[in-house]
């Protein structure tokens, strides 16, 4: 099996490259970084090529490596799902990688370079690992271990206060989403004898009902936790910002998608077949992940923690499409189930590549300012317009502009949620308009959003004296960002190439293909509706020809006068142009009462928590009191209850 030998290599070299990056770090600290993106690059490469012919293919199988440990032999699981997420992984990991050797040569040279190389490889591999496990004492050490990786880097800088803080609720969410994942993998393993995912598979039928729905709320608060969705999310926005920007386009890019990838593998592989009501949680949850999401995001004046929001906002579309697929199979429409997985699926491509370009941007915009607070920056266009030009290519994406790759996959998801339509159920025809009409208002919310961010960085006037005298980005992070804007570009515009790719998925998944995903939309003639993004995109063509030319032509004949803007005869200055917070200002009045909630789970959920831990803490902490005898008797008590246990 090819796949799999490529798969072994690429591990290999994740392992071989962290190793060398790290013995590096200590003297020859950018043979490190060149190191660790050679490395990287190389592996995901040869990831990248072993999922995208898997996926082409329909590969579906497992592969185990004895190592020796008390755990059992470490499985792998590849089928279509995991290709894709692997695919996935691995598309974002190689920009990113070049990307990092400008980044990390400008702003972490003097630091611990090693061990920044050293974990990107081992972050990277975990991810990877995660989403190709077949076991699942297995998958709960290398959830753990991706946790734990991206949890260095977010308290790298660990000197400041901001970083500790998110580090500290970083850790405690996703650790008590993984108490749930580790109920979920016991009760499993209960029924089945076994860890081992071969054995989970199709045991849905076998499940009482109502142990069938715990699990269901306790996989969507162990996945939904590391995904993000509200009200689990109070980590995301702290934590993304707080790491090195390239990690934080990793961490939005892919890392939060690992919570989708479990959510899917779950509820289709395990849990199938299922009621209808999961459908309408998860609607209900994604909406509100959406809507929320973006709401929070306008009143963000830093640009880290703004992006960070906009990914809550986005988790919650790819879980709206993914709840309309349950819908539709538990009514076993498998046509539309199939067809709203693709657009679930699309949207999360989508989301990483536009993500992780305005991760990047943002980062060769903080690298060159020494600030993320939007309010300090602005005409940067004319200083950085290659970076300037990338974000508005993420920004235009994200917006789901055409023909950018964002309009195709929440076009389909506007499809997917008008399809809800054909059910036989009154609460889910009248659900179905609202959820398509607060999506629409998330994404004209979305769109003013971003125009606040790339109008306050990157025109007008620059507002501060450090943003005035700054250069392009490197090279290397050009490059990586120019590969990303390319990206989303080439999907929204042949989209039709990524869609029968990822119809491969939901071939898998329901032992169905989708002849024609154009006719379930209801579009009218196939070869019409497939052809529209390359319309669209000539039309632009030819409309900024035009433009171009027409000021080519007649602009020279006119007479140019230049003078001063008129400000009541004082000079213009920066700060009398609108600042980001100002343009967003309405919506924040409009929108107040709906951050009352993001301040409610503080106050009154997460909080309280907290406090009963350290409490508990406090109160337990007498039991470690350093006498050998009494460990022993505690050590004698745990295998009484241990045994006592096994007899019953």
């Amino acid at each position: 099996m090819a796949e799999k030998t490529l798969l072994e290599y690429s591990f290999l070299i994740f392992v071989i490259g962290a190793i060398i990056s790290l013995l590096f770090g200590f003297k020859f600290k950018k043979a490190s970084i060149y190191a660790s993106a050679m490395f990287s690059i190389l592996a995901s490469s040869l990831s990248l090529y072993a999922s995208a012919h898997s996926l082409i293919n329909r590969a579906n199988f497992n592969f185990s490596y004895n190592l020796g440990f008390p755990i059992g032999n470490f499985e792998i699981l590849i089928d279509p799902l995991s290709s894709f997420f692997i695919l996935l992984i691995s598309l974002l990991s190689i920009p990113v990688s070049i990307y990092s050797i400008g980044y990390l040569k400008g702003e972490y040279l003097e630091k611990n370079i090693g061990l920044i190389t050293f974990l990107y490889q081992l972050f990277i591999l975990s991810m990877i690992l995660v989403v190709s496990s077949s076991n699942g004492f297995q998958f709960l050490i290398l959830w753990e271990s991706m946790t734990l990786i991206s949890f260095g880097f977010v308290i790298f800088e660990y000197k400041n206060k901001e970083n500790q803080d998110a580090g500290f609720i970083y850790l405690l969410m996703t650790h008590i989403g993984a108490i749930f994942l580790l109920f979920t993998f016991l009760i499993l393993a209960k029924f089945t004898g076994s860890f081992s995912f071969s054995s989970y598979f199709g045991i849905g039928n076998s499940i009482p009902l109502w142990l069938k729905n715990l699990l269901f709320i306790f996989i969507i608060i162990g996945f939904g936790t590391k995904a993000g969705i509200i009200p689990l999310h109070i980590w995301l926005p702290k934590a993304h910002p707080a790491a090195p920007s390239h990690i934080s386009a990793l961490m939005s890019g892919v890392m939060i998608k690992t919570g989708i990838y479990g959510i899917i593998r779950f509820t289709y592989d395990i849990l199938y077949p299922f009621p209808h009501w999961w459908g309408l949680a998860l609607g209900f949850i994604a909406i509100g992940t959406a809507t929320l999401g973006i709401i929070f995001a306008i009143s963000e004046s830093d640009i880290k923690s703004n992006l960070a929001y906009s990914s809550i906002e986005n988790i919650g579309v790819i879980l709206l499409s993914l709840a309309a697929s349950i819908l539709f199979t538990s009514y076993n429409y498998i046509d539309f189930a199939a067809l709203s997985l693709v657009a679930s699926l699309l949207h999360t491509l989508n989301h990483s590549l536009f993500k992780g370009l305005l991760f990047l941007s943002s980062g060769a915009v903080i690298s060159k300012t020494h600030t993320k607070n939007m309010e300090k920056l602005g005409g940067l266009i004319k200083l950085m317009p290659l970076t300037g030009f990338f974000f508005l290519i993420g920004a235009l994406s994200i917006s789901a502009f055409p023909p950018f790759n964002g309009f195709i996959s929440e076009w389909l998801t506007f499809q997917s949620l008008l399809s809800l339509f054909q059910l036989k159920s009154d609460t889910i025809k009248l659900m179905a308009p609202i959820a398509a009409a607060l999506l629409g208002f998330t994404g004209a919310v979305c769109a003013a959003n971003f125009v606040k961010v790339f109008s306050g960085v990157f025109l007008g006037m620059p507002k501060s004296h450090q943003v005035s005298h700054i250069k392009e980005a490197p090279l290397s992070m050009t490059l990586g960002m120019g590969l990303l804007a390319t990206a989303c570009l080439s999907i929204g515009i042949f989209p039709g190439y990524v869609c029968n790719l990822l119809k491969n998925v939901t071939v898998y998944i329901f032992g169905y293909n989708i002849h024609s995903l154009v006719s379930l939309s209801k579009t009218g003639n196939s070869n019409l509706a497939s052809n529209i993004p390359i319309v669209l995109f000539i039309l632009l063509i030819l409309l900024i020809f035009v433009i171009l030319a027409s000021i080519k032509i007649f602009g020279s004949k006119m007479p140019i006068r230049s003078d001063e803007t008129w400000s009541c005869g004082i000079s213009p200055k920066p700060e009398y142009g609108h600042t980001p917070k100002a343009y967003t200002q309405p919506l924040n009045v409009i929108f107040a009462e709906l951050h009352v909630p993001e301040s409610f789970y503080h106050k009154f959920i997460f909080l309280p928590i907290v406090n009963l831990l350290i409490t508990l803490s406090h109160k337990i902490k007498p039991i470690q009191s350093g006498n050998i005898q009494l460990y022993l008797f505690y050590i004698f008590l745990a295998l009484i209850i241990s045994l006592i246990g096994v007899r019953l």
